[in-house]
């Protein structure tokens, strides 16, 4: 049985999902038991008062709670009255299993598992997570249980090792955090050019679309198009101008992925410009 601590988006969506590729829910336990009823309630599950008794009545425990809580968690669970040995997996990018120290040391199997994927609402995460890949980081043999688990539902999980977790996670941040600013910051030049919202966003979907598409199977190199690219001088003089004139802000932003982007594709033919 798999409980959870931390009834929020993303403990919610993996019970969900868990639940609906067979995986058996116990329960929830949350600093909200109103958070929890709710979880309980998707999942078909519990909602638990006593943290206690949904850990000795479970094999597998996630702690879904924010990053900065894990440890003080796990430090907590420790101190109860726990019958046997136990799975504690917490769904941090960026912490290691070494948070869970304390529950280590109680002879308890501990790992971290995050899932590649933004969760903004349930119902999109659970929709999303057939195709998201979980990162799993641990000793190997405090792995192999959910590894079983994962292989047994055909869950998609690669292994990766602690010291990697800082660059993986800013990785991830990059991919998806700073793309949803990096639209912020198009779409304020988009408002400079007058075009309202309705015709804006599906428009800058299809464009996202079609670049992602473009990414699929190739490299980015490959995929990339535009005026870098092509060594076009006077485009990207004339955008700058008006990031100068109209978005100062903004300039240094496109002038770092410019540089970025020569550095990629291992052509400056621009350099002088982005060093003005």
């Amino acid at each position: 049985m798999t409980s959870f601590i931390g009834a929020g988006n993303v403990g919610t969506s993996l019970g969900v999902f868990f639940k609906e590729n067979g995986i058996a829910i116990r329960g929830y336990f949350s600093r909200t038991f109103k958070s929890a009823e709710t979880a309980a309630l998707l999942t078909s599950s519990k909602a638990y008062t006593r943290l206690e008794e949904m850990v000795n009545e479970s094999r597998f425990i996630w702690i879904t709670t924010n990053d900065d809580a894990i440890e003080s968690v796990a430090n907590q669970v420790a101190e109860l009255n726990i019958h046997e040995k136990k799975t504690f997996i917490h769904a941090s990018g960026l912490k290691t299993s070494d948070v869970l120290i304390s529950l280590k040391k109680q002879g308890h199997e501990t790992c971290s598992a995050h899932p590649l994927l933004a969760f903004s609402t349930v119902e999109q995460a659970v929709k999303m997570l057939s195709k998201t890949t979980f990162f799993l980081e641990g000793e190997q043999g405090d792995l192999l249980g959910i590894k079983q688990v994962f292989e047994d539902k055909s869950l998609t999980f690669a292994e990766i090792k602690k010291e990697q977790k800082a660059a993986y996670h800013a990785g991830a941040c990059m991919i998806s955090n700073y793309l949803v600013t990096l639209v912020h910051a198009s779409n304020q030049l988009f408002e400079l050019a007058r075009i309202s919202s309705h015709v804006l966003n599906p428009a800058a979907n299809t464009l996202m679309a079609s670049v992602l598409q473009n990414l699929e199977g190739k490299g980015p190199k490959e995929a990339l198009t535009g005026p870098i690219k092509r060594g076009d001088v006077q485009t990207v003089r004339k955008h700058l101008e008006i990031l100068a004139e109209e978005l100062p802000g903004l300039t240094e932003v496109y002038k770092v992925l410019g540089k970025e982007t020569m550095r990629m594709i291992d052509d400056f033919r621009l350099k002088n410009i982005f060093d003005e």
